[in-house]
C-alpha cells in the first residue's frame, strides 16, 4: 500500500501531474516485465474509463504521468493504481525468487497492516496554468536525457515514453490523448 500525497481539493476539469518513485529509489523498472506491469495498468485504467492518459515515462526508479481522472477524485485513481501495481510487483518479484528485494520491501512497511511497502509517497500536483503543464510535459519527457540518466541521444527514441508521440506524431508504446487536443475543447 503506498502513503499518498494529494492536492489540496479535486478538481474533476484539472490535469494532474503524477509521481510515483519505488522505495529506495530501487530500479525495479529497468527489468522490461515491471515496466510492463506499469503500462499493463494505464492500459486498464484507460479501457475502464478511470482515466485520460496524457504523457508518461517510465524511468528505473519512478514514473511521472500527466492524466485526467474521468469519474473518480485523483485520491481514488491513485490509491487503486498504487496498490494494484503493488500487489502486481510483489507478485512478480516471488515468482522471480528476489528474495533480497521482498525483505527490503517488508521493511520499509509503514504499518501493521501492510507486510510490504513498494512506493514512496505518490505525489499528484494539479495543473491549475498551461504554463505549468507544458513544464511538466517536457520535464517527463526530457527525463531520459536528464545528465543523470542519459539513456538516450534523442528523448523521442526512449521507448517508455510519450515523447515520440509529442516529438514526431509517432504511437507510443501505450495509447494516449493529445494534451493540445483536449486543451482546445
Amino acid at each position: 500500500m503506498a502513503n499518498m500525497t494529494f492536492p489540496s481539493f479535486h478538481n474533476p476539469g484539472h490535469l494532474y501531474f503524477v509521481t510515483a518513485s519505488i522505495g529506495g529509489w530501487k530500479h525495479l523498472f529497468v527489468d522490461h516485465k515491471y515496466a510492463q506491469i506499469i503500462l499493463d495498468s494505464l492500459l486498464w485504467l484507460q479501457n475502464e474509463k478511470r482515466i485520460l492518459l496524457f504523457a508518461f515515462v517510465i524511468m528505473p526508479s519512478h514514473v511521472h504521468l500527466i492524466l485526467k481522472p474521468e469519474n473518480r477524485e485523483i485520491a481514488t485513481i491513485l490509491q487503486d493504481f498504487g496498490s494494484f501495481m503493488a500487489h502486481i510487483i510483489l507478485r512478480q518479484l516471488r515468482r522471480d525468487k528476489k528474495y533480497d528485494l521482498l525483505e527490503f520491501f517488508h521493511q520499509q512497511r509503514r504499518d501493521a497492516r501492510h507486510q510490504h511497502s513498494i512506493w514512496q509517497d505518490i505525489q499528484a500536483k494539479n495543473a491549475y496554468y498551461h504554463e505549468f503543464l507544458f513544464e511538466k510535459l517536457d520535464y517527463i519527457h526530457g527525463n531520459p536525457r536528464a545528465k543523470n540518466w542519459n539513456f538516450v541521444k534523442d528523448r523521442a527514441d526512449y521507448k517508455y515514453s510519450s515523447a515520440c508521440f509529442y516529438d514526431n506524431g509517432d504511437t507510443p508504446i501505450i495509447p494516449i490523448t493529445d494534451v493540445n487536443e483536449w486543451l482546445m475543447l
